[in-house]
């Protein structure tokens, strides 16, 4: 009985399997076959087969970033019959040597790329080669016009045309989408800048003329529109080549207007006063002997040394001859709440900024991690930690009036059509820093300083009222302290004074040259740059002699 059960299941089970299987076999003709001939056919939907990566330009359509086709050289192998041979015709033509060629060959199997981005000359005389296996392959990548200028802002991309760093890297996806349906080629949208080119080229003349005179470890340098914070030109030297960014150093990576910190020495020293006046009714003026010496809570004794006596001292003689003692004792006067709230208010300690890659917030502490020695220190320049942007764009308290505006770099997005899709416009951080009188006696102490004897005086341009302050500043170590005998030399300038249009900001790191002042590195610099400006049409002097030059230059 139960040998006839078994041989029973044994009959069942192969028997449900045979029936399934026909059942899936008749169903699926009925739906390729039967059903199938009654449905339309399913095609692919048409998607562009190609990305055209969007242009980026200046404020005025000058081109910084755009693609372009180019040929590469490429070796196939298996198709190479004599690769010595192929390697001396192409040689002379590429200058790259027969013995390298060959000898890179051999880490390829079948596809060897020998060179990328021919010249129009070269690719000319290796079309008319007759080799075997030689191919010269179209491709399409981003092409740099100006070279270094503007490197660290507009960023570059790799060999798949996809952004790796600065507004490249920020804005990719909008600069390159995705392929869309329906067309055969798809093109990302155009970006328009703040940058004015001219002023760019203008700047980096004259951060290569500092390094060239003063032996720099590394220059940044930016000008910013004094109304609105746009950023018209930005630098940090050294530099190197976007279309040739695989060979940059880390050193000449480094964004040093937008990420490095360092601390600003005397250029501070426009922020503290103005923070000493708003929260004071009535500073009395000071007397300085060389030297001002106060008396902690502990009884210890602090002194703080001018470069010289500079006798009776009032706000705006203190930034002319930029002394230490009356900037310090002024701040001992102030409420340490109120000194460094206005400081904040100022934008330092905070990362501001719009479409902006790779910002640092600076160094500025919280109160209750202040000793008693930190708002004397602080107030000319030490113990606090600012980028060149920031220091920049705290100054536009002083162009407007009194309000903090947000620096930003770029203006517009268009799509392929020309219609506006992101558009950006000046923004107003805080409305009032200071009052406009403090503006007035901060702007008429800068001015002071391009005149007679103040440190600024190198900066001074006739007919262009310009007003600036200069600042030497110790480089912290990054093991503590300071590094022995390194130093920033800067100047902050703003032209024209009495009608605000530029802010300008240069620091030259580490000179080792005959000088360290920034009175003497980079307070000539800006002189020579507004010089340029006038020149250029950028500002207007009323002495005739600049009129003509600008005249002539045309």
């Amino acid at each position: 009985m139960v040998s006839r059960e078994k041989r029973f299941y044994h009959i069942l089970l192969p028997l449900i399997t045979l029936l399934v299987a026909l059942f899936l076999v008749f169903y699926l003709f009925y739906l390729t076959v039967v059903k199938g001939e009654n449905q339309n056919p399913y095609d692919n939907p048409k998607v562009a087969t190609r990305v055209v990566r969007g242009t980026i330009t200046d404020r005025n359509g000058k081109i910084l970033a755009i693609e372009r086709p180019y040929y590469q050289l490429v070796f196939l192998l298996n198709s190479v019959k004599d690769i010595e041979q192929a390697a001396s015709l192409v040689s002379p033509i590429i200058k790259i040597s027969t013995q390298q060629i060959v000898e890179n060959s051999k880490k390829f199997s079948s596809y060897y790329l020998v060179k990328k981005e021919l010249t129009q000359s070269e690719f000319e005389q290796l079309s008319k080669l007759k080799i075997e296996g030689l191919l010269l392959e179209k491709k399409y990548g981003r092409y740099y016009p100006q070279h270094y200028h503007a490197t660290h802002i507009i960023g570059f991309t790799n060999s798949e045309n996809r952004g790796l760093e600065g507004l490249e890297y920020l804005y990719d996806d909008l600069l390159y989408p995705i392929p869309r349906l329906d067309e055969s080629v798809t093109y990302g949208n155009n970006i328009t800048l703040t940058l004015d080119l001219d002023l760019q080229y203008l700047l980096d003349q004259q951060v290569v003329a500092i390094d060239q005179q003063h032996i720099t470890d590394a220059i940044a340098a930016i000008i910013l529109d004094a109304q609105t914070s746009e950023i018209l030109a930005s630098s940090s030297f050294p530099w190197y080549d976007l279309n040739n960014y695989g060979s940059a150093t880390e050193q000449q990576r480094v964004n040093r207007v937008f990420s490095s910190m360092y601390e600003p020495g005397s250029v501070f020293k426009i922020y503290s006063l103005a923070s000493e006046l708003e929260n004071n009714e009535n500073l009395e003026n000071f007397y300085c002997d060389g030297s001002y010496t106060f008396t902690t809570p502990s009884n210890q004794n602090v002194t703080i040394n001018c470069v010289s006596a500079h006798g009776e001292i009032d706000p705006q003689k203190m930034l002319a001859v930029s002394c230490n003692g009356a900037v310090a004792h002024w701040a001992l006067q102030t409420d340490n709440q109120q000194f460094y709230q206005t400081l904040k208010d100022f934008g330092f300690g905070q990362r501001l900024g719009k479409d902006l890659v790779g910002l640092t917030k600076g160094s500025l502490r919280e109160l209750e991690n202040w000793s008693f020695r930190s708002k004397p220190t602080i107030s000319f320049g030490q113990e606090i930690g600012i980028t060149f942007l920031q220091i920049a764009n705290a100054a536009t308290v002083f162009t407007t009036g009194g309000s903090l505006m947000e620096s930003y770099i770029v203006k517009e997005v268009k799509d392929p059509s020309g219609k506006v899709i992101i558009q950006n416009s000046p923004t107003v951080l805080k409305e009032r820093v200071i009052s406009p009188s403090v503006v007035l006696t901060v702007i008429e102490g800068m001015i002071d300083a391009t005149k007679n004897e103040g440190t600024a005086i190198h900066s001074s341009v006739a007919g262009v009222t310009v007003a600036a302050k200069t600042g030497t500043a110790q480089i912290a170590s990054s093991s503590g302290g300071y590094a022995p005998g390194e130093f920033l030399a800067s100047t902050i300038a703003i032209v024209p004074a009495e009608n605000p249009k530029y802010i300008i900001y240069m620091g030259a790191i580490n000179p080792s040259g005959t000088t360290i002042w920034g009175s003497n590195i980079t307070a000539p610099a800006i002189g020579a740059l507004i010089e340029d400006m006038v020149r250029q049409g950028k500002l207007y002097s009323t002495v005739s002699e600049h009129i003509n030059l600008s005249l002539d230059s045309d």
